[in-house]
């Protein structure tokens, strides 16, 4: 008897395969400023992608001052009990960064992220995330996001920083990561180039 073992790399679940990829990056910077609605990442991003099921499938729009998105988080990012888990609002505030590229128009990563929770961020309660470029200086986008809840208050901050990175970074994945990180200046060295949520400064 022949034990069947489920393939789990399917359509639903599997990333982009490599020429997909290739797709992606050729058209990820094309936005049209006129557009406030800004599309997803891609279709299985963690943070916004609509075919990813376990995602956040952030909806992020754009506005004079960067951009912002209204969102909920639910049982599936339970931390402690009826609180968001800090890994989650992490990925949140990650991909809603990315989406300001949409208004630079040139692809960049991770380099630096860091989080001040001021105050616990609720399961099932709406929250507005706000996002804009605070100054650039060459490769180096130096952002700012802040999460607020319906009375206006800010429970969550965050600080980011990007770099600039050309077309090859996401085509050679693996020989990127440890060639395009080589630290440049003493800024370079607060820690390594991550494309996800990175280092995670929490505030008691």
């Amino acid at each position: 008897m022949t034990e069947h073992t489920p393939n789990t790399n399917t359509p639903e679940t599997a990333g982009p395969e490599p020429f997909e990829a290739e797709d992606w990056i050729r058209t990820f910077a094309v936005a049209p400023p006129e557009h406030v609605d800004l599309p997803p990442h891609h279709p299985h991003c963690l943070g916004c992608g609509p075919a990813n099921p376990h995602g956040h499938q952030l909806r992020v729009r754009r506005d004079a001052h960067g951009v912002y998105a209204h969102h909920s988080f639910d049982s599936r990012h339970v931390g402690a009990p009826a609180i968001a888990h800090g890994g989650a609002v992490a990925t949140v505030l990650d991909d809603l960064f990315g989406f300001l590229l949409y208004t630079v128009g040139e692809l960049a990563v991770t380099r630096h992220l860091a989080i001040d929770y001021l105050a616990p961020v609720l399961l099932d309660t709406p929250y507005t995330l706000r996002s804009h470029i605070h100054s650039r200086a060459g490769r180096k986008l130096h952002l700012r996001a802040t999460i607020e809840n319906n009375h206006a208050h800010v429970v969550t901050t965050a600080t980011a920083l990007f770099l600039i990175v050309d077309i090859d970074h996401f085509l050679t994945p693996r020989h990127n990561a440890s060639a395009a990180t080589a630290p440049t200046t003493h800024e370079d060295q607060q820690g390594p180039q991550v494309d996800s949520p990175g280092t995670v400064r929490t505030t008691v």
